[in-house]
């Protein structure tokens, strides 16, 4: 539960019926994780190194936020398309 919502709860104060269901959440301002990569994930990482510039947080950063974004797009009945070349045709892109 974030500290507003919380705030919220023991305030004693309840939603109007007007008020939205959702309220967006606050963000995180940081959290520290230990990760234990495959070696394909590693190789991964050290190649997105080298084509960015970014650090490993960085990179380790960027790629949740963008799996994230691409696993909410997939999902029904949304879909995710690639184009390899601007005239090559659309592949749907699945992930599993």
């Amino acid at each position: 539960m974030t500290n507003s919502r919380a705030a919220a709860d023991t305030s004693g104060g309840s939603m109007d019926a007007d008020e939205p269901a959702h309220r967006a959440e606050a963000v995180p301002q940081s959290e520290r994780v230990t990760v234990n990569l495959t070696g394909k994930a590693v190789q991964a990482l050290q190649r997105l190194q080298e084509l960015t510039g970014y650090n490993k947080t960085d990179c380790i950063n960027r790629a949740l936020i963008i799996a994230s974004e691409v696993e909410g797009m997939s999902r029904e009945p949304g879909a995710v398309y690639w184009r390899e070349t601007p005239e090559s045709d659309l592949m749907l892109v699945r992930f599993v």
